[in-house]
């Protein structure tokens, strides 16, 4: 079982469900093939880049498992690659996946506030409840509801078998992930003129 919980860590972390954000936005509206190398690089390759020389570097032990005070160089790296990623973005004019990397900057930022200020919160919840609220959002069919409800269900189970948080830490990410995500895209969908579900 440990395997498995180790697997749902690795597959769903929250780089993986921002490029599952970027997909639901794309079947709305077409995007470019260079909005998709900034998105990608901005927020899985640059992140995973930096994870490996943390861990080259003595300054990860356990990728399963981050210390709180291991989180805040990590952190702080991933809101600037995804910040980058949502400048270039911008340039392309592609505001539905902007808007969805911002809402990933967001959550980031808050994510290092509280993890800054002594609060281990999981990053995992927050990326994929910050997925539903999205989908909330631009497409909120009951098929892809269900979809990441079931998956927030399945990295729940797997970050408290691998006793990575405590219920309190995975519900707070849970909460913030939703909420954020949320108001801020319908506030910028509605902003741009995008439809959004809610509005």
């Amino acid at each position: 079982m440990q395997s498995f919980y180790r697997g749902i860590s690795y597959i769903f972390y929250p780089g993986s469900m921002a490029v599952l954000g970027l997909g639901f936005a794309h079947a709305k509206t077409p995007i470019a093939p260079s909005v998709w190398v900034f998105f990608f690089s901005g927020f899985v390759v640059l992140p995973l880049i930096s994870l490996a020389l943390f861990i080259k570097l003595g300054k990860v032990s356990d990728t399963f498992v981050f210390k709180r005070e291991q989180r805040h160089g990590l952190y702080v790296l991933g809101i600037i690659f995804s910040a980058t990623a949502a400048f270039f973005i911008f340039r392309e004019n592609a505001l539905a996946a902007m808007i969805w990397s911002i809402c990933n900057t967001a959550v980031l930022t808050f994510l290092y506030i509280l993890n800054y200020t002594g609060c281990k919160v999981s990053a995992h919840m927050a990326g994929a409840a910050g997925l539903l609220g999205w989908i909330l959002c631009i497409n909120a069919t009951e098929s892809a509801i269900i979809s990441a409800i079931l998956l927030i269900v399945m990295i729940y189970a797997a970050r408290k078998g691998l006793s990575a948080h405590s219920h309190f830490e995975l519900i707070l990410g849970f909460c913030l992930g939703l909420f954020v995500t949320f108001a801020l895209a319908c506030l910028l969908l509605t902003y741009y003129g995008i439809s959004c579900s809610f509005i």
